[in-house]
């Protein structure tokens, strides 16, 4: 089955009232994601052209779906999908140290993430992975993680990303 979301957008008609602007649904798009809206400083918001990493004073609003792993996959070909995402990603500089796992990188923002459904852990460079239930929340400060899918079924969790130097 084709998953979706629907998007309500809402705005001031001219009598300066309340009113839905657009209603949409937002299909799966690259990577597993499903743009909902991107927030910019210039103004032009919208889901049109997001680009995965939000710049400084920008935000983006999304849905990932992370599939489990395949018990099948050799780690050459683990080594390009994670290759092929990072790129997929425009960004494959924020991958830094790897030894934890192939997965592990920085993001130049800080996110808010709620598990929606799945099962999913949180790798960080110190400590054992964390394990996250539906509607856990985590406060990502542009560290070095990655994302682990434990379940047999894909991990589905929204984001709100926003566009940051560095942790503090």
């Amino acid at each position: 089955m084709t998953r979706s979301f629907r998007r309500l957008t809402t705005g001031v008609n001219a009598d300066g009232k309340s009113t839905l602007v657009d209603e949409a649904e937002i299909a799966e798009g690259e990577l597993g994601n499903f743009n909902l809206w991107m927030t910019r400083p210039e103004g032009k918001d919208g889901a049109a052209d997001m680009p995965f990493f939000p710049p400084p004073g920008a935000t983006t609003f999304r849905v990932v779906r992370l599939p489990p792993p395949d018990p099948a996959m050799t780690p050459e070909d683990l080594a390009k999908l994670t290759a092929e995402f990072f790129a997929g990603v425009g960004s494959p500089a924020c991958r830094r140290d790897t030894s934890r796992h192939p997965f592990m990188h920085v993001t130049p923002t800080t996110d808010y993430i709620m598990l929606l459904e799945g099962e999913i852990s949180l790798l960080l460079d110190t400590g054992e992975p964390i394990p996250l239930r539906p509607f856990d929340a985590v406060v990502q400060r542009a560290t070095n993680h990655a994302w682990l899918v434990t379940g047999d079924k894909p991990a589905i969790f929204l984001a709100v990303m926003t566009g940051a130097a560095s942790a503090s």
